[in-house]
């Protein structure tokens, strides 16, 4: 044993450190199985890991996440393939040991996933408050034509070029200052104190094609997006990966507080992304009431600039995430692996909850913030 353990050293302790590694994944999983934990560890060590590796990402201009999975992807290739060339020339152990170090950097990789974020995911529930009040299918088309309205007055002031494009008012990085200051907003001790800012991918196309806007990379503290998104569509994206770097990570949630921060906005071009991601949810209250006078009525006050934007953003996108089933197979893993049972669909509002006779007992979750916003207006 003496003998093996001097012969074989680097695995010996490779395969040791490997063991412990699983080990503390195992252990954090089982742990955060556990709400009041989960929170706890997400609001101290969880809190404080990010606001570190955002201090120390923010110094540079690029994509940590990116330079860091490209660099992960060109080591694991290499040395496997090192390793391939060794089994080949009879070296088994040198093989073993090159095939053994690549496993141990994807795993130890994972393992700072789970405690940086991965416990962030089973927290207890998010602090945005559901409408309680009357829900009266009357209101549907005013509340409905309300927004509609609106969404329209946020392209007459930002304007549309001659493909039908939103004319951003200003660039990405004044977005994304403007979004951290919306987020600064909130008020409560379960988000995380301030919001990353996001960096645009230089690969966007290349993560087009498996239908990809945006993401957070825990380990960094580091959310990006996409430059292959149009005007329309990227403030509420951009949003959603910030919310992230907040601490809320399961996506429902995500998307329910970059509602809640887009649609309360000022700014009519961060307003106007969220109305383009979530509008429809509104409008289906309409369709529920099955009004054909109503249903005509808000359908006909969307603006020609409106629909030439949503017709715009169709055509930019068509045919071109030509890989989105593969990508949405491999994220749906993912968000199930760390406990988000829902997976990919999670990113869908949820439904309507409507009684036999065809009333609307329980608004969506993007129908309740609609609808707490128009009665604070109105």
């Amino acid at each position: 044993m003496k003998k093996f353990m001097k012969n074989h050293k680097g695995f010996v302790i490779m395969t040791i450190v490997l063991i412990m590694v699983i080990i503390l994944m195992i252990v954090m999983n089982v742990l955060s199985n556990n709400s009041d934990i989960a929170e706890a560890w997400t609001r101290s060590f969880g809190k404080g890991y990010a606001n570190v590796f955002r201090t120390i990402n923010e110094a540079f201009r690029l994509s940590l996440t990116e330079i860091s999975v490209i660099s992960l992807i060109i080591f694991s290739i290499i040395y496997l393939s090192w390793g391939f060339c060794l089994l080949g020339n009879k070296k088994y152990w040198e093989a073993i040991n090159r095939f053994l170090l690549v496993t141990l950097v994807i795993v130890s990789t994972i393992a700072v996933y789970d405690l940086s974020v991965g416990m962030a995911y089973k927290r207890k529930a998010l602090p945005v408050d559901r409408y309680t009040g009357e829900i009266d299918k009357a209101k549907f088309k005013d509340i409905a034509s309300y927004f509609v309205e609106d969404m329209n007055h946020c392209v007459n002031e930002l304007g549309i070029d001659e493909k039908g494009e939103i004319k951003a008012p200003y660039t990405d990085e004044i977005l994304i200052s403007n979004l951290r200051k919306e987020f600064a907003k909130l008020d409560n001790p379960y988000y995380f104190s301030i919001a990353p800012k996001a960096k645009p991918l230089l690969s966007s196309h290349l993560f087009t094609t498996v239908s990809i806007v945006g993401m957070y990379f825990g380990p960094l503290g580091e959310a990006n997006y996409s430059t292959f998104s149009t005007n329309g569509e990227k403030p509420f994206y951009i949003a959603h990966e910030m919310c992230h770097g907040l601490g809320v990570m399961r996506e429902d949630d995500a998307q329910i507080l970059a509602s809640e921060i887009c649609l309360r906005s000022s700014d009519p071009y961060i307003r106007y992304s969220a109305y383009y991601n979530t509008i429809d949810r509104i409008i289906d209250l309409v369709i529920l009431s099955d009004n054909k006078d109503d249903i005509n009525y808000v359908n006909s006050l969307h603006s020609d600039d409106v629909l030439k934007n949503f017709h715009y953003i169709y055509e930019h996108w068509k045919g071109q995430a030509f890989l989105a089933d593969f990508g949405d197979k491999v994220n749906d893993w993912y968000l199930k692996t760390f406990g988000q049972k829902e997976g990919t669909t999670s990113y869908i509002d949820t439904d309507t909850d409507v009684d036999d006779k065809g009333h609307v007992v329980s608004l969506s979750h993007y129908q309740s913030i609609y609808y707490r916003i128009y009665f604070e207006k109105n």
